[in-house]
């Protein structure tokens, strides 16, 4: 399904390397619900004592593997590398690349009925954070 709809590259950083399973069972919700399509996913980190070490999906869980099945190639060791340079000691960063696969749906729905999309603009949340204060 690739390709139908917008894709997203997500970076989050976690302290202390602090995994509990919380944000995969978000993901596997979505995913199950046909909300998103996860398509890679990366995660770098640096120890406490400063090394590197960087892990694809198929590595650093059974569930995340199960997730992503093959990665499509989005994320790299050249993003690895690019990510850790900017890592403080005893963090990760984790990537995610999905597909928001509701919108392929729509985009069928209104095509459907003549529609043809012609923009589609992420507003940035601190925007939508601002107009909401107004």
């Amino acid at each position: 399904m690739a390709g139908k709809a917008p894709v997203d590259l997500v970076l989050v950083e976690f302290s202390g390397n602090r995994f509990d399973g919380r944000v995969l069972t978000e993901l596997e919700r979505l995913s199950a619900e046909g909300t998103i399509e996860v398509l890679d996913a990366l995660l770098v980190s640096r120890n406490a004592d400063g090394s590197i070490e960087w892990l694809e999906a198929s590595t650093v869980d059974d569930r995340l593997a199960s997730l992503v099945g093959e990665p499509a190639g989005y994320l790299s060791a050249e993003d690895a590398e690019a990510i850790a340079e900017e890592l403080q000691p005893d963090t990760a960063i984790g990537m995610l690349v999905f597909q928001h696969s509701w919108a392929a749906k729509l985009a069928d729905a209104l095509r459907g009925v003549g529609g043809r999309l012609l923009d589609w603009e992420r507003v940035p949340a601190a925007a939508v954070a601002e107009l909401a204060e107004n």
